[in-house]
């Protein structure tokens, strides 16, 4: 996605990124439109060509930074460059000066994307122990009344969770669901 103020600014970028590989560019005029925008769709790639019509750029910059996946590429004047990139870096976004120097924001965008790929990553290893840590609570939870309502040990819980799942070819967690359910 594209946003920027200037309505002219953004064609010359378009066939640029589609040579970088992105087939489909969305253009915004404001911060509010981009805000939007990313509700209804996920984007790869966020350019905020700096000032916007309804804002400067460098607060949506950090709200897209925190509320989606995608790789942030500011462009902004050179004198303002320090002063928003020290608001900014913190947060993942990239900071490109104007004029735009095609090696330059070729960078830009290859690290944008590096910074996307590391996020979409970390998302999926997080999900992936929230599940997990999901199952290990739901299987605590059934050996707890194994032991208070069955008098087992915390071993022969263990077991008889493990062995019914093996059994009955169900995973741990499901098998943990259903002894809570019928204790």
């Amino acid at each position: 996605m594209i946003v920027t103020g200037i309505t002219e600014s953004g064609s010359g970028v378009v066939p640029f990124l589609r040579q970088c590989g992105f087939s489909d560019v969305c253009t915004a005029v404001s911060g509010d439109e981009a805000r939007r925008c990313t509700v209804q769709d996920n984007f790869d790639l966020i350019l905020i060509n700096m000032p916007l019509t309804d804002e400067m750029g460098d607060r949506l910059a950090v709200q897209m930074s925190s509320s989606t996946s995608a790789g942030i590429i500011l462009l902004c004047r050179s004198d303002a460059a320090d002063e928003i990139g020290c608001r900014t870096s913190e947060h993942g976004v990239s900071i490109i000066t104007k004029p735009i120097h095609k090696s330059a924001f070729h960078q830009a965008i290859s690290s944008g994307m590096s910074v996307r790929n590391r996020l979409v990553c970390m998302k999926q290893e997080n999900v992936r122990l929230q599940n997990k840590l999901r199952e290990m609570r739901i299987v605590s939870r059934a050996k707890c009344l194994l032991i208070e309502k069955k008098s087992m040990t915390e071993k022969e819980a263990h077991r008889y969770i493990e062995k019914l799942a093996m059994d009955t070819r169900r995973t741990r967690e499901k098998t943990a669901e259903e002894i809570i359910s019928m204790l």
